[in-house]
């Protein structure tokens, strides 16, 4: 009997411990969705091209005469240059005989005119007391003028010859550095012959290419950011400098980018990404296609986000689809939340979790 009395007293005790334990709250699902703003621009996304970039200020040099190269300090990629420096020399033999031939004409000539100059003036005094005839006056004249010609030539083949001794020696146009080399010492080059590439590298370039669909909307002077892959976390400014009135190969527009390169970050050569800011219109509201949800009477729709989590159902009135995306005529304002993954799946008054932007 004692026993049986110690057992209801156990399970009563145990039955009002359970009835002071309150249940665990369920906890509420929020349907996880993405989202853009309405005015952010465009379908929210940022435009990215791909290009490699180059020196901006690049140049082929070469000797302007040609010759056999005897000195050749820039036969190694890499080398730096200040402008005026030595790059490449040629064998100056054969343009110092040059200059001493063109001196020693020049001096030859010149002899003459001193001679003729003379002669004029001795024969306009005998003319003068009728002992020579007019004849002869004018032949001296003659031969004067003729030697005064014949010195002017000759010094314009004195100077010609002086500047083809100095083209015997490649100096740098710029400071820089040797950025290829096409020839080698001891080698015979031509007049015009490549000798070496050489690089600025204060400022560079991207050459990029733009579908026809886009290419109305960028301009010189905009700016935009420049990424390299070799440079993980760099972000760079680019400044649009040129843009394509013909199209290349696929209906594409070239654009150039040009970016300053003072800290010699970037190489010729590497490749990188070039990213337009996104765009908006000030008049009109554009959202993703994949925001729109068409109804069976044929009207359209949209979810917009209120206070944060809440979905709403907002009818709209569409127009033309662009690059942009959907025009929006009616029914959005600018800086409203809508909808663009999971539109399908929502009803008014859901609370939602958003997952991230438009992608």
């Amino acid at each position: 009997m004692k026993r049986l009395i110690v057992i209801s007293i156990l399970v009563l005790g145990f039955a009002l411990t359970g009835c002071k334990e309150k249940p665990s709250p369920v906890q509420e699902v929020l349907r996880p969705v993405k989202t853009m703003q309405v005015g952010e621009g465009g379908s929210g996304r940022q435009w990215v091209f791909s290009g490699t970039a180059e020196d901006a200020l690049q140049s082929d040099l070469s000797f302007r005469v040609g010759g056999k190269i005897t000195s050749f300090p820039g036969d190694q990629i890499g080398r730096k240059f200040r402008s005026g420096e030595v790059i490449a020399r040629l064998d100056p033999a054969d343009y110092e005989l040059e200059v001493r031939q063109a001196e020693s004409n020049l001096e030859q000539v010149r002899a003459n005119f001193v001679r003729a100059k003379a002669d004029v003036d001795r024969i306009e005094q005998l003319y003068k007391r009728k002992v020579v005839s007019k004849s002869e006056l004018d032949q001296a004249e003659a031969d004067f003028k003729s030697y005064q010609a014949q010195l002017n030539a000759s010094a314009k083949q004195l100077d010609i010859a002086r500047k083809r001794l100095r083209y015997t020696v490649l100096k740098a146009p710029f400071d820089g550095w040797v950025g290829a080399v096409a020839v080698n010492v001891h080698q015979n080059v031509q007049s015009g012959q490549k000798v070496v590439g050489f690089n600025a590298g204060k400022q560079m370039k991207m050459s990029i290419s733009l579908p026809d669909t886009l290419i109305a909307t960028v301009s010189e002077g905009e700016k935009v950011q420049v990424t390299f892959d070799a440079l993980p976390g760099k972000v760079m400014q680019g400044v649009i400098m040129e843009v394509g009135i013909g199209t290349n190969e696929g209906a594409s527009f070239p654009v150039k980018v040009y970016l300053d390169n003072s800290q010699q970050l970037v190489r010729s050569g590497m490749s990188g990404n070039v990213r337009f800011a996104g765009r908006s219109d000030n008049s009109n509201l554009y959202v993703a296609p994949s925001a729109i949800v068409g109804n069976p009477d044929g009207s359209k729709h949209v979810w917009v986000v209120e206070n944060g989590s809440v979905v709403k159902r907002r009818d709209v009135e569409i127009g033309n689809i662009s690059f942009k995306g959907v025009l929006i005529k009616e029914g959005l304002k600018s800086g409203e939340i809508v909808v663009t993954r999971g539109v399908h799946s929502l009803k008014d008054g859901l609370k939602v979790r958003n997952v991230g932007g438009l992608s």
